[in-house]
């Protein structure tokens, strides 16, 4: 097979950067944004309807959504090298809440970390401000543009009135005009990237694909799917699959031999194609193809192959600010041992005059990072505020939501912050994405007093955060484990030593909804993972010795038989669920854990040959089994209702009625772990998997099972109870010791029932040798 070298050049200059993650952390690519001089105002005018020529920054409503007294996003938008041979003007239309002061609220705009202009921020109607952006300052590939917004209220002082502050930017009608040639014609692989989020920050792809096609055409369009979404640093993708799509803007994706794209494309269409992989675009529409193709199979299948990898070489293609912005959308991976700027992650350090302080930084860890409270990464915090803060007035520091330290600042404190040292377990961080928050309440005497204009032109900062700050990374365990949703949709494989087995994905009579579901969550796993899933369409219902499967359906499509091995009770109807339970396996006698080797592909346990480091841990888990299987069976002649040591029995879970979409796992007997994504409808399985992408959402996935509303939100988790560990990395002292301690942390009851058991042996070793002691 022979790719044109074009192709093979561009896909290089396009795929992910970001699976080198150790490099970031010395990036010379930090900023601040506070010092720069503001400019003149722009004009504002009333909104036009004609954005035929608007390319758009590709973020979803919620992340153009500015709402308190300060706020900073950053955003990266791909420019091809036609575009920017004029002058280029940014479009941004935008609405403010009648709670805000038009006289002293601001929105600057940066690009590339250049202040291109400020628009002052005016309440009531939709409005459209266009500012100029210098040329040259856009180059080809990734750009960043940055967004601060300082809003003031009209009469209210108080710390709940901010919350009355926002303003909204539309997605649909902001973004760059280009003054260079337009790409509408272009046919390279850059030009499917600059498709990238353009229906409100969703990516439109349609795998096509004719009736009566085979599972194996199936799965090659989902393995091309995922690679686009990672060559395309795709955060959003809205997947179809089916017939010929409508002509809106959108990327079309064709795979197979050139016999079957003779009936997809026509005849003439197919044979005027070259083998390998090629970029078509539609006369006078904004919709792309990507087409794969080859003579026979054995050379489609190399094509993907071919593509696969290339999408997942580094790139350096764009400034460093717009490769800044890519990194940090997703969250720049932390290297064990490293000490890392928060300016390297994306915060933006600026004075803060308002009452709220809000500002927060994402981050990603492995996906066979083992979380539990054996480590802490630690926040060295350097901070400066004014010294006459009213009582009440503090910082608190999140980690994905959770308070993991609380600073008074006070009339005893100086005003001075210097490198404080916050910990934050790494219990409380997840695999892939993590988030960490600043939230200040920073009341003074004068607020009690309120007065709105003294407040507008109040110019003296109130809190400010140093840009010294900085995460100390620790050493943490490397080890696979399942069920763990988290771990799942960040990369990790599914089974122990199977890591290039390809997952069974069972979509019942190809049902469309359950297809198009499946495809949107798989190449959102890809996007976040940089990683393409194997996966292996099947129809049938799964037999129960299969290792890996995922499944997608709605509740009245999904079979008893996988209800029943994933443990789920499904057979509400959709208008109700008060009579469905969810089965949710509880706890056996001891945990479960495997470890397999990679390079052989095995699976191995504690009954099999063991490898060195089952050697390692097989002699706490057996006196941990030990002793829980003595304090279980104890306990449950005490209490009939009570299991061993001491937990309770499988009960039934039951959803709320208003549940809109199920993700559980469940552990295989055989190994490896079962998924499925269910939802009571159709539709409510595409809405609902859509709105579950979205990274307020996505970040949050964890535990065995999670229930979620229509929006998206975290209804209800369950934690699983039995994890099974497998082995990711090689065999090390450190990281044995740092799993054996992370299990134990994990693992309360069994950590204090094995030191029970420490304390009776050493007690009764130490009372034999005194006693044989005295009689010698």
């Amino acid at each position: 097979m022979r790719i044109p070298y074009r192709y093979k050049l561009a896909l290089a200059a396009t795929s992910l950067s970001l699976l080198t993650g150790g490099a970031f952390a010395q990036s010379p690519t930090a900023f601040s944004l506070g010092d720069i001089a503001k400019p003149m105002t722009p004009a504002a005018t009333a909104i036009t309807t004609d954005d035929s020529n608007l390319r758009r920054i590709g973020a979803t409503r919620n992340a153009l959504f500015f709402n308190g007294e300060s706020t900073s996003r950053e955003y990266a938008f791909y420019a091809l090298p036609a575009e920017i041979a004029g002058s280029t003007k940014l479009v941004l239309s935008l609405q403010t809440s009648i709670s805000t002061a038009p006289e002293s609220s601001a929105m600057r705009v940066f690009v590339n970390d250049q202040d291109v202009g400020t628009i002052k921020l005016t309440a009531g109607d939709p409005y459209r401000a266009e500012l100029k952006v210098p040329n040259g300052l856009i180059q080809p590939g990734y750009n960043a543009v940055s967004i601060l917004v300082d809003q003031k209220h009209r009469v209210d002082c108080t710390i709940d009135a901010t919350y009355e502050l926002w303003t909204q930017v539309d997605p649909e009608h902001s973004g760059f005009v280009f003054g260079g040639k337009s790409a509408a014609g272009g046919t390279s692989i850059p030009d499917l990237i600059a498709l990238g989020g353009i229906n409100d920050g969703r990516t439109p792809i349609h795998g096509r694909i004719s009736p009566g096609a085979s599972t194996t055409e199936y799965n090659r369009i989902m393995a091309v799917i995922q690679s686009l979404a990672i060559a395309g640093n795709f955060d959003r993708p809205a997947v179809t699959i089916g017939e010929a799509q409508s002509g809106d803007p959108g990327i079309d994706v064709v795979v197979g031999t050139r016999n079957a794209l003779a009936s997809t494309l026509g005849a003439d269409r197919a044979a005027a194609l070259k083998d390998g992989i090629s970029v078509l675009s539609d006369d006078g529409t904004q919709r792309k193809m990507l087409v794969i193709t080859g003579q026979a199979a054995p050379d489609v299948d190399n094509a993907v192959e071919e593509f696969q990898r290339l999408s997942q070489q580094q790139q350096n293609d764009g400034t460093p600010q717009g490769l800044r912005a890519l990194a940090n959308t997703k969250g720049r991976p932390l290297a064990p041992n490293s000490v890392v700027p928060l300016q390297n992650l994306g915060f933006i350090a600026q004075p803060f005059t308002g009452r709220l302080y809000k500002e927060s930084v994402n981050f990603s860890m492995p996906s066979d990072f083992y979380p539990g409270d054996y480590g802490s990464l630690v926040m060295h915090l350097s901070a400066r505020y004014a010294a006459n803060l009213a009582r009440g007035a503090e910082l608190i520091l999140r980690a994905n939501g959770e308070t993991v330290a609380d600073i008074t600042l006070g009339a005893s404190r100086n005003g001075l912050i210097e490198d404080q040292r916050l910990p934050i377990p790494l219990s409380k961080l997840r695999p892939g994405e993590n988030i960490i928050e600043f939230e200040a309440r920073l009341p003074t005497p004068a607020d009690a007093v309120c007065d709105p204009l003294a407040g507008a032109n109040e110019d003296r900062s109130r809190l400010s955060i140093l840009g010294s700050s900085f995460l100390e990374v620790p050493s943490f365990a490397r080890v696979g484990r399942y069920p763990d949703i988290a771990a799942l949709v960040s990369g990790a494989s599914l089974a122990a030593g199977h890591a290039a087995e390809a997952t069974s994905v069972y979509v019942p009579d190809l049902n469309s909804p359950a297809l198009d579901a499946a495809g949107s969550f798989l190449a959102k796993m890809a996007y976040s993972s940089g990683r393409v899933m194997p996966v292996d369409l099947m129809t049938s219902v799964p037999d129960a010795g299969q290792r890996q499967i995922m499944a997608f359906a709605p509740f009245g499509r999904l079979p008893a038989e996988i209800q029943t091995q994933a443990g789920l009770d499904l057979s509400a109807t959709p208008a109700g669920l008060t009579n469905g339970l969810l089965s949710s396996r509880r706890g056996q006698a001891a945990a479960s854990m495997s470890f397999g080797d990679p390079a052989s592909g095995q699976e191995t346990t504690a009954a099999d040959t063991p490898t060195q480091l089952d050697k390692v841990l097989a002699p706490v888990t057996e006196l941990a089994s030990t002793a829980k299987s003595f304090a279980g069976s104890t306990l449950s002649q005490l209490h009939p209702a009570l299991g061993s040591a001491g937990e309770t029995r499988a009960e039934n879970y039951q959803p709320k009625d208003n549940t809109a979409l199920l993700i559980a796992q469940k552990e295989m007997p055989s190994g490896g772990v079962w998924t499925v994504v269910a939802s009571p409808s159709d539709a409510s399985l595409t809405a609902t998997v859509d709105a579950v992408m979205e990274r307020s959402t996505w970040t949050r996935l964890n535990g065995s099972l999670q229930s979620f509303s229509t929006s998206g939100q975290v209804m209800d988790q369950v934690s699983p109870r039995d994890i099974a560990l497998f082995q990711t990395q090689p065999v090390s002292i450190g990281n044995i010791r740092l799993i054996i301690a992370g299990w134990l942390s994990n693992h309360v009851m069994e950590y204090t029932l094995a030191q029970l058991g420490a304390a009776i042996m050493l007690g009764a070793s130490t009372f034999l040798m005194l006693k044989l002691g005295r009689r010698k």
